[in-house]
């Protein structure tokens, strides 16, 4: 579960007693989706441009990511929103376009990957982010040529990135032992013409309605270059429509070769392993391919067309490597866990009370890297996310080995320090609040029953915030740092909460807990 989540708690632990993981895996396929634009219409301007500490659409993700009922679709939403990264906020603040897109994310997360990559297409926002929003057709007399952005970026790191791969993820390489690209300058050249004459719905190309932003995208064929276009080994006869252009050039991103083990990589990096072997990528890849999965005990998943994301996450997580001992996995696997990761694990190992980050300061800005988490959902620094999913950490063990891991380029000594300051404020509940509300506040009274007992408080966090997996020097340094602080006569109760809030910091700065495994 703290695979497929952003962190078990304990009442999900004990509902999963002897059940099989495919079982609670079909339930949270077939959960109700959590949609954000519905709620976000209601509490942001009628012009979309919201006050600068008013973010409807990020507070509601902070608190769905706690108490949505449809984890894993959360879950793979902010998966998502990491390959087809844009930052929300990028041109002001402006929630119902950013609440539009989520939800584009959210329908499609286990629908299939064609579909998904056509409403993202279409979605303004993105639109803007990757400056095709009313892309015109090329003009020979000024020279004015169409926008390249979308082109490359769909190629590069939406579908087929800039190598050939083999099904398991390894670069193909030519005679020469050089790896292979996918694609040359002709090749942004000619798609290109497919991304023009996109604008927002409304009387014309120039003139859109008030709601266009969070809308589907409009083909208007008079911006749209009439010219054949050339890519990929396609060619688009001269005077294709607009929208009959883009079908074709998606259909043909999408099946190419590439796509299974490109997007079979990433996923599996967002939820299982930073570094995940070629065996597992291609299995995972296969049942991209494929359409479909088996999970032991039989229950199928997926509808047996190519691309289907709930085969391919049920895959991701049914895999066999992750069901090992954990000796047996060996050193390399796992997954580091992304600042976000852990923040939410912590409130939900500890059901955080009065869940409204809307009156809770620090979570209006999280990137901030020597105070905050250096991160912080659908507000990564550049279209290439938070991190590279080839990142390979120089100076490190990791590094020396060959392996990747993503999170490290925004995991450093500063980020770490950052981190402990901005958990510290959340586990001692002193984060700064608009009001006199006590939100996002943690309920430790299970814990405070076990201050008492150093060596017990040690055995519950243990299976709490990290399945068994806590190293014994942790244990060590959480009974030291309890043991040390006296239980007086005069406020008991509040010593017991100190114990097991310094225990607390103890077990989340360990590295059992910044890794999943």
């Amino acid at each position: 579960m703290a695979l497929a989540t952003f962190g078990p708690t304990e009442r999900d632990m004990n509902v999963l007693v002897g059940q099989y993981a495919s079982d609670w895996l079909a339930t949270q396929f077939d959960a109700t989706t959590t949609l954000y634009f519905p709620r976000v219409e209601v509490k942001a301007p009628a012009d979309d441009r919201a006050p600068w500490n008013e973010r409807p659409h990020l507070e509601l993700f902070w608190d769905g990511m706690v108490t949505n009922q449809d984890q894993l679709r959360t879950r793979m939403v902010f998966a998502l929103s990491q390959i087809f990264a844009i930052d929300v906020n990028d041109d002001g603040n402006r929630p119902k376009r950013a609440a539009y897109f989520m939800d584009r994310l959210a329908e499609n997360a286990f629908g299939n990957y064609r579909d998904l990559l056509e409403e993202v297409t279409y979605s303004p926002i993105m639109a803007e982010w990757l400056t095709y929003y009313r892309n015109r057709k090329g003009d020979e007399r000024s020279g004015r040529m169409p926008d390249e952005n979308y082109a490359r970026e769909v190629m590069q790191l939406f579908t087929i990135g800039v190598v050939e791969l083999n099904m398991d993820g390894t670069e193909r390489t030519d005679g020469s032992g050089q790896a292979i690209e996918t694609y040359t300058n002709d090749d942004v050249v000619g798609l290109a013409r497919v991304f023009t004459g996109l604008s927002g719905k409304g009387r014309d190309f120039w003139n859109r309605d008030d709601d266009s932003w969070w809308s589907r995208l409009v083909m208007y064929d008079e911006q749209h270059s009439e010219l054949e276009k050339t890519f990929l080994g396609t060619t688009i006869p001269a005077g294709t429509s607009g929208e009959e252009s883009i079908d074709i050039a998606l259909d043909t991103l999408f099946e190419h070769p590439n796509v299974a083990p490109f997007v079979s990589r990433q996923l599996i990096q967002r939820f299982t392993s930073s570094n995940p072997s070629p065996d597992y990528i291609e299995r995972v890849a296969t049942a991209f391919e494929a359409g479909e999965f088996v999970a032991d005990n039989g229950r199928r998943f997926g509808t047996g067309q190519r691309g289907d994301l709930e085969a391919t996450l049920a895959a991701i997580l049914l895999d066999p490597s992750l069901m090992q001992d954990l000796n047996a996995q060996g050193v390399g696997t796992g997954k580091l866990r992304e600042p976000v990761l852990q923040f939410i694990g912590w409130a939900r190992a500890f059901d955080i009370t009065n869940v409204d980050a809307s009156n809770e300061r620090y979570l209006r800005d999280t990137r901030a890297p020597n105070d905050r988490l250096t991160q912080q959902p659908f507000r990564p620094p550049s279209v290439f996310n938070f991190y590279r999913p080839g990142f390979v950490a120089p100076n490190t063990e990791s590094g020396a080995a060959g392996m990747t891991a993503p999170e490290l380029q925004i995991l450093n000594e500063t980020s770490t320090l950052g981190y402990v300051d901005f958990m510290t404020r959340y586990v001692f509940d002193t984060a700064p609040e608009d009001d006199d509300r006590n939100t996002w506040a943690p309920d430790y009274s299970d814990e405070i029953t076990l201050a008492d007992d150093p060596a017990a408080l040690a055995d519950h966090l243990n299976e709490l915030l990290v399945g068994g997996r806590m190293e014994q020097a942790t244990r060590d340094d959480i009974a030291a740092v309890v043991q040390a602080i006296p239980i007086g006569t005069d406020e008991p109760d509040e010593d017991r909460l100190r114990r097991v809030q310094a225990a607390v910091m103890v077990a989340i700065n360990a590295p059992s807990y910044r890794t999943l495994r």
